[in-house]
């Protein structure tokens, strides 16, 4: 019996210290996956689901794909389940509120700084929105991908899966994955182009 499949047993078993190695394997990894579909404030949500849903699931994993490839499926299916949810919400919370100033609280009783920024990790303000802004529109354009090219992008370019391991968690073959992962990128190239160019997204 491999590594991976001893732990498996272990997890099917209830084991705490075969549940513990999987999460420190493969957490981060899931978090990673999870940040460009969902952003970060919901990325560790995202993994924690996926854990609940994996091992209430692992009775009935059969072993064909590697436990990576099986843990990737289930959180692009939570993240995308995730967002239709949050699509359909409508929060009142903070209707009518006014936050005040962001820098509330930042000066003391003398205008002095009490907490004084932070020191920047770009050359330029300038250049440190311009990457907030590629992020937030990358994250934009996978969503409005086709579901499944999201998910052949996600699982190849997010996940690091390969072709054959991505077809197998997704009951498609080599080929149909690969024109997906193609045309993915090819309207993810465009909108990369587009966004250098007139700096709009």
């Amino acid at each position: 019996m491999d590594e991976e499949q001893a732990l498996i047993e272990g997890i099917r078993r209830g084991e705490t210290a075969a549940c513990e190695a999987a999460i420190r394997t493969h957490h981060r990894f899931l978090v990673a996956m999870a940040t460009p579909l969902v952003g970060a404030d919901l990325a560790a949500d995202v993994a924690q689901d996926t854990w609940l849903r994996a091992f209430a699931a692992i009775a009935g994993f059969e072993g064909r794909a590697r436990l990576r490839t099986w843990l990737a499926r289930i959180a692009l299916n939570e993240a995308q389940a995730l967002l239709r949810k949050r699509r359909r919400e409508l929060s009142w919370d903070c209707w009518g509120e006014d936050p005040g100033s962001p820098l509330a609280g930042r000066f003391d009783s003398a205008g002095e700084w009490a907490r004084p920024p932070v020191p920047w990790h770009h050359d330029t303000p300038e250049a440190l929105l311009t990457e907030a802004e590629l992020h937030a529109c990358i994250r934009k354009h996978l969503h409005r991908l086709p579901a499944a090219q999201q998910s052949v992008l996600a699982m190849r370019e997010l996940a690091g899966l390969e072709l054959a391991e991505i077809a197998q968690a997704l009951g498609l073959t080599e080929g149909h994955v690969r024109v997906l992962l193609h045309r993915g990128r090819q309207r993810l190239q465009v909108m990369l182009e587009r966004f250098e160019e007139e700096g709009t997204c």
